[in-house]
C-alpha cells in the first residue's frame, strides 16, 4: 500500500476518534458529520482532464495545453470520501445550529456549505467535493476568488485558483493547482479581510491543513494555525510526511476538546459577540456548573 492510501486511511481513523470525543464531550450541544461516497481513481483522472479542459477553453489561443494534477494524498483522501462536511458548537455560545446527525456514506444530494445561519458554528468544515474544482455553481456559493488580487496574478501565470473550503467568506480556503501538473507547487491560501484579498505570505498543502484542522478540532477560529512560511511546509513535506501528525501534536497550544472552548471563550472579540448570561443562565444546571468549571469562573462576575 502506497504512503498516501496509509495516510488517508489513518486519517479517517483518527477522524472517527475526534467525532466520538466531540460526540461524547458534555459541552458540546450539535454535532454533523456528514462522510460521502469515495471516487474511483478513474473519476479523479476524469475531473483532472475537465479541469485541464475548463481552463484551456478560457486561454489564449496557442497556449500550452494545462495539465493539472490532484497530488497523491489528495487523491488517497478523495478515494475515501468525496468532501466532508463538519459542524459542531457549544452550550457556551449561541450558534444557529439545531440538529445533530451523522452520516458516514452520504450521497453528494447532503453536502452544504455555510450559509449565514452557520456563522457561529465554532468548529466547521466543508470541504468541497472534487468537481467542484472544476466549477462550484450548483453549489450555494457567491463570489469567484480569481478576483481577488493573488487570484489574478495566479490566473495571469496560468494557475487555477478556487475554492477548496468554503466558509461563507469569513474562513475560506483556496487552492492554487499547477497547469503543468507539478503536484509540490498545488498550495493552499487563506482568505482574509472577508476573504476579499488571500494571504500569499502563509501557505499550506492538503496534508498539513487536514491534520492541523484535525488536532483543533475544526474550530474556525483556530484554522490560521494550518499555514505557514514555505520553509516550514518544505519541512513538513520531508521524507513524504514522516510523523507529520506527531509534529503538529508538539507545536499545538490546543490539545484537547476543553483547550479550545477555553480559547473561543477567553477571546474578547469572541465573548463580545457570543456571551450572553440569560442564555447561560437558561440552560441545565449541571451544564452551568461545567461550564464555570471548564472555565474556573463565577459567570455571573465575567459576563
Amino acid at each position: 500500500m502506497s504512503k498516501a492510501k496509509i495516510w488517508a486511511e489513518s486519517y479517517f481513523q483518527r477522524l472517527d476518534n475526534i467525532i466520538e470525543e466531540l460526540k461524547k464531550h458534555p459541552l458540546i450541544d450539535h454535532l454533523s458529520y456528514i462522510r460521502f461516497k469515495g471516487l474511483s481513481d478513474e473519476e479523479i483522472t476524469a475531473i483532472e482532464a475537465g479541469l485541464s479542459d475548463e481552463v484551456y477553453s478560457n486561454m489564449d489561443q496557442g497556449s500550452e495545453v494545462p495539465s493539472f494534477k490532484i497530488d497523491a494524498y489528495m487523491k488517497a483522501f478523495y478515494n475515501i470520501s468525496n468532501g466532508l462536511n463538519i459542524a459542531w458548537d457549544s452550550h457556551i455560545v449561541q450558534s444557529s445550529l439545531d440538529n445533530s446527525r451523522v452520516i458516514t456514506n452520504a450521497d453528494q444530494d447532503d453536502f452544504a456549505v455555510a450559509n449565514n445561519d452557520l456563522l457561529q458554528a465554532e468548529g466547521f468544515l466543508s470541504l468541497l467535493p472534487l468537481k467542484n474544482l472544476i466549477s462550484y455553481a450548483d453549489l450555494d456559493i457567491y463570489g469567484d476568488p480569481r478576483e481577488t488580487r493573488l487570484g489574478r496574478e495566479m490566473s495571469n501565470s496560468g494557475r487555477h485558483f478556487t475554492y477548496l473550503d468554503f466558509y461563507n467568506f469569513y474562513y475560506d480556503t483556496c487552492i492554487a493547482l499547477d497547469p503543468k501538473g507539478n503536484t509540490q507547487n498545488n498550495f493552499l491560501y487563506p482568505g482574509e479581510d472577508h476573504s476579499a484579498c488571500y494571504n500569499d505570505y502563509k501557505v499550506s498543502d492538503f496534508v498539513i491543513y487536514m491534520e492541523n484542522l484535525l488536532a483543533n478540532y475544526f474550530s474556525v477560529f483556530l484554522r490560521s494555525n494550518a499555514f505557514y512560511d514555505t520553509d516550514a511546509v518544505a519541512a513538513f513535506r520531508d521524507n513524504d510526511y514522516e510523523d507529520i501528525a506527531k509534529k503538529i501534536a508538539s507545536e499545538n497550544q490546543y490539545t484537547s476538546i476543553d483547550d479550545v472552548l477555553k480559547y473561543h471563550v477567553q477571546d474578547e472579540e469572541l465573548l463580545e459577540k457570543f456571551g450572553d448570561l440569560d442564555f447561560l443562565q437558561e440552560k441545565p444546571e449541571a451544564i452551568y456548573e461545567k461550564i464555570e468549571e471548564l472555565l474556573d469562573v463565577t459567570l455571573e462576575d465575567e459576563l
